[in-house]
């Protein structure tokens, strides 16, 4: 097999290019990211976290896109490591989530690390497919919730 038939072919599905995309970015700063221990992904949901304060588990569903499902597997290692704690909110159904001191420090320490991530994508794209990117991913984004 010649080295052609390695190329990554060209898909006309929309989900298998973003998701292609996503997985070669998430690989980009998971490498920054492992000399913290942290994944992109938990980085992502402490950043949230620390943002926006205490936050019901429902509601950070939505604001990260993800199932209830899906993100308490992904909370389960920051509660884990200490950097998240959940509790169960006036109705014992609802679960509040909140970023530790632990988690605060944590994210200080990934900063350096993300600020790398975030120069690596800045050399390898032009600053006009940057904004044109990042306004068209924020459109998808939006459009496709709304669907």
């Amino acid at each position: 097999m010649g080295a052609d038939h390695h190329q990554l072919s060209s898909t006309r599905c929309f989900c298998n290019a973003l998701r292609r995309a996503s997985r070669a970015v998430s690989r980009l700063y998971n490498e920054e990211f492992r000399s913290v221990g942290l994944r992109t992904t938990q980085y992502s949901l402490l950043r949230v976290v620390a943002r926006i304060g205490q936050i019901r588990q429902g509601d950070l569903s939505g604001l990260v896109s993800l199932d209830e499902t899906t993100l308490t597997r992904n909370l389960r290692p920051l509660v884990d490591a200490g950097w998240i704690a959940v509790r169960s909110g006036d109705d014992r159904r609802e679960k509040l989530v909140t970023i530790t001191a632990a988690g605060t420090a944590k994210l200080a320490k990934a900063r350096p690390a993300w600020k790398r991530a975030q120069a690596r994508m800045h050399a390898l794209l032009p600053e006009a497919t940057r904004r044109d990117l990042m306004a068209a991913l924020m459109e998808v984004a939006q459009l496709t919730a709304e669907a």
